[in-house]
């Protein structure tokens, strides 16, 4: 009997019962006859779950034992069976590229793409290039799109961030530093003024601004509804979802976090450059 020692071989036997099975979901018999196929396929699943736990638990309980354990999994076909079975998990940034690439193709018909950054402490952080990269849609497209997907899939995970170190979402880290050589720069409010997921309305250069600080950024946006023209005056803020919400005398409600409106999408707040220097904020106003 000749033995299983690649990776296609153990594809091709599991292409190969798929194959049987969708075969079988076509055949003109009765489905009380279809369902005992399948019953048999999970009862000879869970029989073989059940024996493979109870080697692996006896195969442990010596350390010589543990060791040929480890050098068994590195074999694909050992590995794609425990896996199968539910014996042993994918790690998680395994696993949270398996879902990002259910989102892929999405993304890929609105002409951008989406790389995978890294994963800490269940947050996901990601960059995005081609025509999403510096979008103003990008951060409604990872909330409704990438993270939702990613969170449905691994309950863990508790957010998805974007790091793109060249957007042009109006805002820079705090702790990013620049000797002011341009023109256009106005000094705003110092660092101290503004608290953290509150909005702070002041004038810089004769624009009414909206200041807001969350997540170590600073987001600076002309304080006027573009719909209506009024300035928005909202001190409390609506938090959902990542994101924190502040409605015009309208009832147009807009994210702090990327300037866009969530009543009439594609529509947004307009955005000014953003720096910080000795603790003060400076914007640029053409």
């Amino acid at each position: 009997m000749k033995s299983l020692t690649t990776k296609e071989n153990v594809e091709q036997l599991a292409e190969k019962i798929d194959n049987v099975l969708g075969e079988i979901k076509l055949l003109d018999i009765p489905e009380s006859d279809k369902q005992k196929v399948f019953e048999l396929k999970d009862a000879i699943e869970s029989f073989h779950e059940a024996a493979l736990r109870r080697l692996i638990k006896t195969v442990r309980k010596t350390e010589a034992g543990k060791e040929r354990l480890y050098e068994a999994v590195e074999d694909p076909n050992v590995y794609a069976m425990l896996l199968q079975h539910g014996i042993i998990k994918q790690d998680l940034y395994t696993r949270v590229v398996a879902a990002m690439e259910e989102v892929r193709p999405y993304i890929q018909s609105h002409g951008g793409d989406i790389e995978l950054d890294d994963v800490r402490d269940n947050v996901v952080y990601v960059q995005l290039h081609g025509a999403c990269a510096g979008c103003s849609l990008s951060a409604v497209t990872l909330k409704n799109g990438v993270e939702e997907v990613i969170k449905e899939r691994i309950p863990e995970i508790e957010y998805v961030t974007m790091v793109n170190e060249h957007v042009n979402s109006g805002f820079m880290p705090v702790e990013f530093q620049h000797t002011l050589k341009d023109t256009g720069w106005y000094n705003g409010p110092n660092l101290d003024d503004i608290e953290e997921n509150k909005p702070l309305y002041t004038s810089v250069a004769g624009e009414e601004i909206l200041f807001f600080y969350t997540d170590q950024k600073i987001m600076a946006f002309r304080n006027r509804c573009p719909h209506r023209g009024t300035p928005l005056l909202q001190e409390s803020l609506v938090q959902e979802h990542g994101m924190y919400l502040i409605s015009s005398e309208g009832g147009f409600q807009f994210d702090l976090t990327s300037g866009e409106c969530m009543t009439i999408p594609h529509i947004q707040l307009e955005p000014f450059p953003v720096r910080i220097e000795d603790e003060e904020i400076w914007i640029r106003i053409e």
